[in-house]
């Protein structure tokens, strides 16, 4: 039978913090409210932390963790191309990275329309050279059960569209490049229910992301001699305008997005394979106890 003592017989193993028994659910809310920010790193390489001479492109740039991002690489010395849908908000990004003292470029793409995609990666090439880092962080996130969805379609069309068929197209338009220079790295902005199994109510934008995770962690096994890899970033939740709809998040615990923009540094400084919060481990060793249980444990959770 699955319990709080089995919670913690899988925490355990995890190597996180310990729970009392007796409270299981509700400890392992609070501890990941305290341990929100906290995260695995897998097949870490460090890297020297100046960025100097380095190419970044990071879409979805405009606002949330994509400016956030783009202002501490900045920070670091990277030339950034930042990439957004229209130019509202993408040029004080970029007029914000210059008044300090940094560069970047606003570019424009859908990256919903695959066409778009690989134009946009032609003129990246054409304008800057082969970019040295991709952070495909454009998304979309869509909360509904798969029951409020039966005649909304269109929610698994558009999600696979940005999540999946436009970071793929991107990343197929620069690869060659990459690959040709003996440099490069993909950095793919998934979740971490990728890690831990389950996102009741989030089946389309989770089905999308899992895509995207799964070609990457592909991707990454196949370019291994060629100077180029692939890394996945698992956020848990971020408090950006994306989630603000959503009532019921309020109080659930969260990154802000200057400690999101954080993760993607120390992913390009690190190269690791993967990046997760610690919870993400937590419940993926609960899963291989109870594989349905940890559906319950975040519907309960409120994560």
């Amino acid at each position: 039978m699955f319990g709080p003592r089995s919670i913690q017989s899988a925490v355990s193993a995890t190597g996180s913090f310990v729970l009392n028994p007796s409270r299981g659910l509700t400890d392992l809310r609070r501890a990941i409210g305290r341990h929100a920010n906290d995260c695995y790193a897998t097949g870490k390489a460090t890297r020297d932390g100046d960025l100097t001479g380095r190419t970044i492109v990071v879409t979805g740039a405009s606002s949330g963790i994509g400016d956030a991002a783009a202002r501490l690489l900045a920070s670091r010395g990277a030339e950034l191309v930042l990439v957004a849908r229209g130019l509202d908000g993408l040029r004080q990004t970029c007029d914000d990275i210059t008044a300090a003292g940094g560069t970047a470029h606003p570019r424009t793409a859908d990256l919903a329309d695959p066409a778009d995609a690989r134009r946009l990666a032609a003129e990246i090439l054409e304008d800057f050279g082969t970019p040295d880092v991709l952070v495909n962080n454009a998304g979309r996130s869509i909360r509904r059960t798969t029951l409020d969805t039966v005649d909304r379609f269109h929610d698994y069309e558009r999600t696979m569209a940005v999540n999946y068929f436009g970071p793929v197209a991107l990343t197929l338009g620069l690869l060659p490049a990459m690959v040709d220079a003996g440099r490069g790295q993909i950095v793919n902005v998934v979740t971490w229910g990728v890690h831990a199994g389950s996102m009741p109510k989030f089946g389309a934008y989770h089905a999308s992301k899992s895509a995207l995770a799964a070609f990457g962690r592909s991707l990454d096994s196949e370019c291994t001699g060629t100077g180029v890899c692939v890394t996945q970033v698992g956020f848990p939740l971020v408090r950006t305008p994306m989630i603000a709809p959503t009532e019921s998040y309020d109080e659930a615990p969260a990154l802000t997005s200057e400690q999101a923009g954080a993760w993607i540094l120390r992913a390009v400084l690190d190269r690791p394979a993967q990046l997760y919060p610690r919870y993400a481990s937590i419940l993926h060793a609960v899963g291989d106890i109870s594989p349905r249980a940890v559906g319950r444990i975040i519907g309960r959770l409120g994560i």
